[in-house]
């Protein structure tokens, strides 16, 4: 038996327990529901008593976040907020799982969660966004300067700070050109490739067998512009026709990579299916010959039946749904035999969005193209329309 066990005092429940420590130090410890657990310590058990009590009566009198909580400790009991959201369905767990990363990767090893709620100024925050403007791209930068603005707009909605209470207030981003890590460029396949492309992914051997599996998915998705994650969970009952009998997809869901927080599971990680992140991603695409053709060649290649659920049209032939991984895999292989250089996955969405642009006339094709990408129009604007120097003549000379 430990001197820690031997020495503990038992208490009402509520009331904390005390021990003496190894050293010969006492130690109270304190948890209420909602708060995370906090340790006092001194010389005498009267000492570490009058410390837990003081703690106790703040909580108590709703004080000790505004008081006595460094930011440390009260993105802990931000965090159990947001972990509780995920139970109750209003957010995603790939969120909580973005929220969680950010602030374990980007503030829990800095010098600013040492600094007390009610002591952390504009300043404090606007000094830590700056120093990662050195080291971050301006998308992890974001991530951070939303962490602060959530956990405060929480704790003020929580009524755990003043109403006045606002460091956010004069905190700014960074533009994104002053940032050390630039926002890659996007990819897209060149079009003198795109045919060799589509006949070495459906193309097959000798006994008839596709060479690769995912071959007419990765060419479906070029055809559709679906993410990657709405590729892998299309689903034949998503596959639909409207009133003029034009044939459709209507995307509903999509795969997410979350963080495995059940013991039982031996894995970091898991995936699990989800409606899209944003709204506007519900909709319907066009299929056109080629995206019906490629269907086609997927319904008669997954014969195994789906394990996690029937409908879903992509399986591995163990019946599982395939991961990111496997497409990727299944693209580089395919581009090395093209003797074309590497692309993710990403980059057939970005080449179908830039293939339909080439065909727009005015705003409500751009619009349009905007509804079947399931993006802002001014989303697509920003990162695919981009000036032509030449062009800029003859439009003038046109007046």
């Amino acid at each position: 038996m430990s001197n820690e066990t031997a020495c503990v005092t038992r208490r009402a429940k509520g009331d904390g327990t005390i021990f003496q420590n190894k050293k010969g130090r006492w130690i109270a410890r304190y948890k209420r529901k909602g708060f995370p657990p906090k340790e006092f310590s001194g010389k005498t058990m009267a000492e570490a008593q009058a410390k837990m009590d003081e703690y106790k009566f703040l909580v108590l009198s709703g004080n000790i976040v505004n008081h006595l909580l460094p930011l440390e400790e009260y993105a802990v009991k931000f965090l159990n907020y947001k972990s509780k959201q995920v139970k109750r369905g209003t957010i995603k767990q790939a969120t909580y799982d973005r929220i969680e990363a950010t602030y374990e990767n980007q503030i829990h090893d800095n010098p600013i969660v040492k600094i007390l709620m009610c002591n952390l100024t504009g300043k404090d925050i606007q000094d830590f966004i700056d120093d990662l403007q050195d080291k971050y791209s301006y998308s992890t930068i974001k991530k951070c300067y939303e962490f602060f603005s959530a956990l405060i707009t929480y704790g003020l909605d929580d009524g755990d700070f003043p109403k006045d209470y606002n460091p956010m207030k004069t905190v700014e981003l960074p533009s994104e050109d002053s940032v050390a890590v630039k926002t890659k460029e996007i990819e897209i396949l060149p079009t003198e490739d795109l045919e060799l492309f589509k006949k070495i992914a459906l193309s097959r051997n000798s006994a008839g067998k596709l060479n690769y599996r995912f071959g007419p998915a990765l060419v479906f998705a070029l055809n559709t512009g679906v993410r990657e994650g709405e590729l892998i969970t299309i689903s034949k009952n998503g596959i639909m026709v409207d009133k003029n009998n034009h044939p459709y997809l209507h995307i509903s869901e999509t795969i997410s990579r979350v963080k495995n927080r059940d013991p039982k599971i031996n894995r970091k990680y898991v995936h699990i299916v989800t409606p899209p992140k944003y709204p506007r991603s519900v909709r319907n695409i066009p299929l056109n010959p080629e995206a019906l053709h490629c269907l086609k060649i997927m319904d008669m290649t997954y014969t195994e039946r789906n394990l996690v659920r029937s409908d879903f049209i992509l399986t591995t032939d163990t019946g599982n749904l395939p991961t990111a991984r496997h497409m990727q895999d299944t693209f580089d292989r395919i581009l090395k035999v093209c003797n074309m250089q590497h692309y993710g996955t990403h980059s057939l969405r970005h080449t179908f969005a830039t293939k339909l642009l080439e065909k727009t006339k005015n705003l409500r094709d751009i619009k349009t193209v905007a509804a079947i990408m399931g993006d802002d129009y001014k989303v697509i604007i920003k990162t695919y329309l981009h000036p032509d120097e030449d062009n800029k003549y003859d439009l003038v000379a046109s007046l």
